[in-house]
């Protein structure tokens, strides 16, 4: 995945809830304090909303969530205390590689406030951004209590999948609505049907069962709000607690212990504290990537951006401008490692060419793990960002050595050949003898100048070019010498050498290029494995969405509603056929491209 595993990034904890979201002057706003404490979690979060009527417990519930009594604001008033939306961050008490976050909202039908405006915008925002919905009733699952549920109704009214909408819009609410946990307090009813048990998730399927008939337009907005329910939260449980105790007591339920509560109470709420504790459910944005603490305070800013603007809040658009903004961020991110790693090489003592392609291969190759952990997605406008300024800024190190290189090796090969460019102006090698004195002698100026340039490929390009500069004259010398033979004479000598230093420079060059191709191969491999791991994140996300479809489709025949079954079905082809496409590899296509970058540096 794209995000950082290291569990030492979980470390840092909130001690006291903050408020996120609060309303001025009837707009929403964000509370600065709450985003930086949220940057700083860089985990995967599961967010755990609580939504319902005022003064229903709400507070008391997300404290036990997070197994600390003195958390979110908790009082038995007819005051509600809870005002926007309060958060609270907590180490994941079952995986200590992610983070719970914990929204409490402000309850439903507050005469104090009697802002429906307000309470649709809150709710929406809840459905955005929640991975677990709390919906938190009282006393029984009736007609008010789903009449409360109005927002679930609006949202196709209150959010755009798409920045270009269709009839299929909504379709694909289901790919990031929470899941919905139906939570009511004070039951009292026997769960039980015609004598028989049953359990407070067949109690909730059962409220949530159409009228045979639509006779009239109250069956009509009975039945619709069912099935918005069930389509777009299809994946649903329901818990059930009795009183915890006397009326009396409640406004002290906050400081008893267990042992003072209803034992029912006591075991229920254990019950759902180990579902949201071991749930999978992770915040993921369409397209199944994780959710950090940046990247939902990122979506936060836009989507209430976008609500206090008076525009719907697009899923497609916002989660398009997150990855940019992460994926830019990934890419300034590595570039910064990147060079600042460069920088230290070139201020180092011993830098050399084959070096610095050593060090640039090493670091090229981290600074795109850098960029991976950190991405979204498989940006190939990024990943072509980031490979070209690497790239442009190892040329210029490059070049930069080079010239530093190629002036310190001319003066060092000027001055152990001094003694032999004298000779060769003197004429003194042009005497019998003279031509074995001068190959001894160059044969030593050579060494010596290698020792010193390390058999760098700028080392042998001055040496070439020296060799074929003064081969006319050692040329003379050879032809000059009476001790040769005529066969000796006519071969120059100088060949010999001068194919040796161009082999040897060969070498080299094929040596670069061979490290040039592993660091390419190594990184098309990062490539290609977090191409694979964004593409099961949305494979992931679409067959547990279509599987929850085709599970309440199955549920609408059993019904024997035919018609809602059919509704089903087709939206269930149309996630099948998301799903059949996101599993069809496309990465050839994508790495041909990348390829075609690599190979035009």
């Amino acid at each position: 995945m794209s995000v950082n595993r290291d569990p030492d990034a979980n470390k840092q904890k909130m001690e006291n809830p903050l408020q996120l979201v609060f309303n001025k002057d009837g707009k929403l706003q964000l509370n600065p304090e709450a985003l930086r404490v949220l940057q700083s979690f860089e985990v995967p979060m599961v967010v755990v909303t609580v939504v319902g009527a005022a003064r229903t417990g709400k507070s008391y519930l997300m404290n036990c969530l997070a197994g600390d009594k003195n958390g979110f604001s908790v009082d038995s008033t007819v005051q509600a205390h809870t005002k926007g939306i309060w958060m609270w961050c907590r180490s994941h008490p079952q995986r200590p590689n992610e983070v719970l976050l914990l929204l409490d909202t402000e309850g439903l039908r507050d005469p104090e406030k009697g802002d429906s405006h307000n309470d649709n915008s809150i709710y929406t925002l809840a459905i955005l951004l929640s991975s677990v919905l709390i919906y938190n009733d009282k006393n029984q699952i009736d007609q008010q209590s789903l009449q409360d549920l109005h927002f679930v109704t609006e949202q196709s009214k209150l959010i755009q999948m798409k920045s270009q909408p269709n009839d299929c819009d909504s379709w694909d609410f289901v790919r990031f609505f929470p899941e919905f946990v139906w939570l009511i307090r004070d039951f009292t009813l026997e769960l039980e049907i015609d004598g028989k048990p049953i359990t407070p998730n067949e109690y909730l399927e059962r409220n949530l069962q159409l009228k045979d008939s639509e006779i009239n337009e109250q069956d009509k907005k009975y039945n619709e709000l069912r099935r918005c329910i069930r389509d777009n939260f299809p994946s649903r449980c329901c818990f059930a607690f009795r009183t915890p105790t006397l009326w009396k007591k409640l406004k002290q339920l906050q400081e008893l212990e267990d042992k003072d509560l209803d034992e029912d109470f006591v075991t229920e709420r254990q019950k759902l504290i180990n579902y949201i504790h071991t749930h999978k459910k992770v915040k993921r944005v369409v397209g199944g990537q994780l959710v950090t603490g940046r990247r939902f305070v990122e979506l936060t800013k836009m989507y209430v951006d976008m609500i206090a603007d008076g525009v719907l809040p697009c899923v497609e658009s916002c989660v398009a401008k997150l990855m940019e903004v992460e994926n830019q961020a990934a890419v300034d991110e590595a570039l910064k490692f990147f060079d600042d790693e460069m920088k230290k090489f070139s201020e180092s003592d011993d830098v050399t060419m084959s070096k610095l392609t050593e060090y640039y291969h090493m670091k090229s190759k981290e600074a795109f793990n850098i960029f991976h952990k950190r991405c979204m997605n498989n940006s190939d406008k990024h990943i072509e960002q980031l490979e070209e300024t690497m790239s442009s800024n190892y040329k210029s190190l490059e070049a930069k050595i080079k010239e530093k290189s190629r002036e310190e090796f001319e003066t060092h090969l000027k001055n152990v050949m001094s003694s032999i460019k004298q000779n060769l102006t003197s004429e003194h090698y042009l005497r019998p003898g003279g031509f074995q004195e001068l190959k001894k002698d160059l044969d030593k100026a050579i060494k010596e100048y290698k020792e010193k340039t390390k058999n760098e490929i700028e080392g042998c390009a001055v040496l070439t070019h020296f060799l074929e500069k003064e081969k006319p004259h050692l040329d003379q010398v050879q032809k000059m010498d009476s001790r040769l033979t005529e066969e000796q004479k006519r071969v120059s000598a100088l060949e010999e050498e001068l194919s040796r230093v161009k082999h040897e420079r060969e070498k080299m060059e094929e040596r670069r290029k061979a490290f040039e191709e592993c660091r390419d191969k190594e990184i098309m491999e990062q490539i290609k494995k977090r191409f694979d791991d964004g593409k099961m994140c949305s494979v992931e996300e679409l067959k547990e969405a279509m599987e929850h479809m085709g599970s309440e489709m199955k549920k609408y025949k059993v019904e024997g509603r035919n018609e809602d079954a059919e509704r089903a079905r087709q939206r269930y082809e149309y996630l099948k056929k998301k799903y059949e496409e996101a599993t069809e590899s496309s990465f050839m296509k994508f790495i041909r491209r990348l390829r075609r970058l690599f190979q035009s540096r």
